[in-house]
């Protein structure tokens, strides 16, 4: 029998692996009755200058006149040309068959060294003739299938492949003549070995065409093919299997192998009952074999699995019992089945299946870790790793479990053609998505991508892509949301936008290989979604140019808004003006617009071209947007603000008063209460000196302005002071409020209220220790002392400053955060001492 899925030989019709007797030699054609005269030239002024014409005349008669020299020259001439024809026919027959020959030889003698070396030969000379060709090609295939019978593992594999690649391209060239029906049944069976099931049936058939000695075996092999193929027809394998069964004179060994396949063939339809039948027509010797043990075990734990799936718990007992005959079953073929390795692994995978459906998984675990350890060139060595990081999944070790799963994929090697008996396709897809799926909502990040990653080379680049991108969305995304008390951090923000730049390399691969598909412009947008979200705008940029090109309408407006924003990011106004103009001017009536004419602000104003920043600012509030869009809203913010910067304060005023009262939550309005407040105080300030014989302190429209920005400023303090404390504070939320904090105490001064504006420097000067700022506190606080007549604590003050001027780092430029250079500082704090 052959190793794997035995193929039996049947008495009375035993059909040899090679088939054909050795042939003879091919005997030698006759030779040639007439032989072709040569022709002899004349020249007659050449002959006269030899010799004279009547002593040539004379010789030609002599020689032909003597018997003897007739005799001679008759001889001599049937000599030539025998022997050159026997040497053209030699050459061009006899050398290329005694090759030919010399090959069936050595096959038909099982010399696979010698057949390896002549046909290695023959293959390799190219001027070889076709017929020696062909037979080259025939005898490697029917060497290496030899060969692959007495290996295991990966050296059989690769025997069996370099086999069906010499019989593919024997199929080709055409097979030997004589030897079609060998040639056909051996690639088919080498097929069929290689789990390339549909291939194999092909050729069996047409084997069994040529040569109906072959049909039983060719109905075994037919019958193994559609059980162990996943897309195989079962009930034709039980046909298949009943038409072996009726070949006439099949002996004892052959019809217990006919029926023990017969019995699997009704255990993959489900019907255990029909299995055990089937082994009643064991004969006593096939009874008690290996076989029989191993699939009576496997009969019990079907009937097992089944009282777990219809969920029947009142069958506990009946449960049992079979969970112990499986067991029993299969502890007996591990320890009977000595000379049959490829059962014993079988029996060693199915102890762990029974006692992991028993609950048993400490005993699962450990069986199966002996199935990979006692058997690794089987393929239930493999589905013993697969079941353990099932195992692992289900007993929540995720960091396992994914370890166990990446190191099974890697030995797929390739999923689409990946075979194993016991795990199907389906079931490992199921099991990666499961496993996925979880890491991802147990937010273990880390895992999921190791398993995508491990998925690499195996799996199609498309999945690979797709999980992996997935993958570290989530992971920004969960980065980006996390709320303060998480402990997020300017860091994990950081971080989340790496992992969006990550997403879109892989989803810019994954629309790179599905480019030919309707998914590929869909990829390329998500692509620069995610490259905009991680700020990488020149990659966000490049693949939305691609999809312009390739995408004339759907999101055009969005996709020419978004490129204008990438640009203007970039540092490229003009650019980014040319784009957004397009957008306004090819699609004025998409919401996309209003967006592209506030961007276009933007770019103007980065340019200095204030007008036309608020023409376009203007055309947005005064156009057909309503307040409640968020266009409409981000133009009065921003139409506010460039007020504000521009001096127009009577505006700037109007337009941010409005902007507070219409959206009081929205994350811009403590900007805008802050430039309220400055309003306020310019207003104030400018009062105060259009008065000059009117006290500051005594005006009334004085006080009340900076009553104003005071209120304004300790809203803003409120609600920056409660984020301060969560830990939530950007870098420009700190440096807001650390702006309102300045400008609470001059508030504070200008009203007279001297303490109230110390307290506010000194919570500023702990929260601004290792700052330059800090040095403007101080000066600050020693202008409120002085204020109130505290000479001494105003130079106590000023004495601190020095010590925190001493202490900032020398490399650290104060003239970009503070009014003076630290010469200047040190200048200025000596003179203020002195005039104290």
């Amino acid at each position: 029998m052959d190793r794997l899925n035995p193929c039996p030989r049947v008495d009375g019709c035993s059909i040899t692996l090679l088939g054909q007797p050795r042939k003879g030699p091919l005997d030698m054609p006759e030779p040639q009755d007439q032989v072709p005269q040569a022709t002899v030239e004349k020249s007659p002024e050449r002959a006269e200058r030899r010799m004279p014409e009547a002593v040539r005349q004379k010789g030609i008669r002599a020689l032909f006149g003597s018997k003897w020299g007739l005799l001679a020259l008759v001889i001599g001439s049937v000599v030539v040309v025998a022997g050159l024809g026997g040497l053209a026919w030699w050459w061009l027959t006899g050398k290329p068959e005694d090759g030919a020959t010399a090959l069936f030889e050595a096959v038909d003698a099982q010399d696979w060294p010698t057949v390896h070396e002549m046909a290695a030969k023959a293959l390799a000379d190219k001027r070889a003739d076709p017929e020696l060709l062909r037979a080259a090609l025939f005898a490697q295939l029917v060497a290496y299938t030899a060969e692959a019978d007495r290996q295991t593992g990966t050296e059989r594999h690769r025997m069996l492949l370099l086999a069906a690649q010499f019989g593919d391209q024997a199929t080709i060239v055409g097979l030997p003549p004589g030897r079609e029906a060998d040639g056909l049944f051996t690639l088919g069976r080498t097929l069929h070995y290689l789990s390339r099931f549909a291939e194999s049936r092909k050729y069996l058939r047409e084997a069994a065409k040529l040569d109906s000695q072959k049909q039983p075996r060719v109905n075994w092999l037919m019958a193994e093919s559609h059980l162990l193929d996943p897309e195989g027809n079962r009930q034709e394998a039980l046909r298949f299997n009943q038409a072996f069964l009726l070949t006439p004179g099949l002996d004892a060994l052959s019809q217990n192998a006919g029926w023990l396949q017969q019995a699997r063939i009704h255990l993959a339809l489900g019907s255990p009952d029909a299995a055990e039948e089937s082994l009643k027509h064991l004969t006593p010797k096939g009874v008690n074999s290996s076989e029989a043990y191993l699939v009576r075990g496997q009969i019990a734990l079907l009937r097992a699995q089944k009282l777990v799936q219809n969920k029947e718990s009142n069958r506990k007992e009946e449960f049992l019992k079979y969970i112990n005959e499986a067991r029993a079953s299969f502890e007996r073929v591990k320890s009977d089945a000595l000379g049959d390795e490829s059962a014993r692994a079988k029996a060693a995978y199915l102890l762990g299946v029974i006692l992991n459906l028993g609950e048993d998984y400490d005993g699962a675990m450990a069986a199966w870790e002996r199935c990979c350890s006692e058997f690794p060139d089987y393929p239930e060595s493999w589905a013993a790793r697969f079941q353990i990081a099932r195992l692992n999944h289900r007993l929540g070790r995720h960091d396992r479990t994914v370890d166990e799963l990446a190191n099974c994929i890697q030995k797929m090697v390739d999923a689409e053609r990946f075979l194993n008996p016991w795990i199907s396709k389906e079931d490992i897809r199921q099991t990666v998505d499961q496993v996925w799926l979880d890491c991802l909502d147990k937010k273990l990040f880390s895992l999921c991508l190791k398993l995508a990653n491990g998925m690499e080379g195996v799996f199609t680049p498309e999945l690979v892509y797709s999980l992996r991108a997935k993958t570290y969305i989530a992971w920004g995304e969960y980065l980006e949301s996390s709320k303060p008390e998480d402990g997020t951090t300017e860091d994990n923000k950081a971080l989340a936008r790496r992992y969006f730049r990550l997403a879109g390399d892989d989803l810019t691969r994954l629309a790179r290989f599905r480019a030919a598909t309707r998914f590929y412009t869909e990829d390329l947008w998500q692509a620069a979604d995610y490259y905009y979200r991680g700020g990488s705008y020149t990659r966000a940029s490049r693949v939305l140019r691609e999809y312009l090109r390739n995408e004339a309408r759907r999101r055009n407006p969005q996709a020419l808004l978004r490129l204008g924003e990438c640009l203007l990011a970039m540092g490229k106004p003009d650019d980014a003006l040319r784009v957004l103009y397009e957008c306004i001017e090819f699609h004025s009536k998409d919401a996309a617009s209003y967006k592209a004419r506030l961007w276009a602000a933007y770019a103007h104003m980065e340019k200095g071209e204030y007008d036309k920043a608020e023409a376009v600012l203007v055309e947005n509030l005064a156009g057909e947007l309503a307040p409640t869009s968020l266009e409409w809203r981000d133009s009065l913010f921003t139409v506010g603000t460039l007020y504000f910067r521009l001096g127009r304060d009577r505006e700037a005023l109007e337009k941010l008063e409005e902007a507070v009262r219409r959206y009081p939550q929205d994350r811009r309005v403590p900007e805008a209460r802050y430039f309220l407040a400055e309003l306020y105080l310019r207003a104030a300030v400018a009062k105060a000196s259009s008065q000059p014989n009117i006290p500051a302190m005594q005006s009334a429209l004085t006080r009340d302005l900076l009553q104003s920005a005071l209120e304004e400023l300790q809203v803003i303090q409120k609600e920056l002071d409660s984020q301060w404390d969560r830990g939530g504070t950007t870098p420009a939320t700190q440096k807001l409020l650390r702006n309102v904090y300045f400008a609470l105490g001059d508030v504070l001064y200008r009203l007279g209220r001297f303490g109230d504006a110390i307290n506010t420097y000194v919570t500023l000067t702990n929260r601004l220790q290792s700052e330059p700022e800090v040095l403007d506190a101080y000066m600050q606080m020693a202008r409120c002392y002085r204020a109130m007549g505290r000479t001494r604590e105003a130079q106590t003050t000023l004495q601190q400053a020095k010590i925190m001027l001493n202490r900032l780092p020398p490399d650290v430029a104060l003239e970009k955060s503070t009014p003076f250079s630290r010469e200047e500082w040190q200048a200025r704090l000596a003179w203020l001492e002195r005039h104290l």
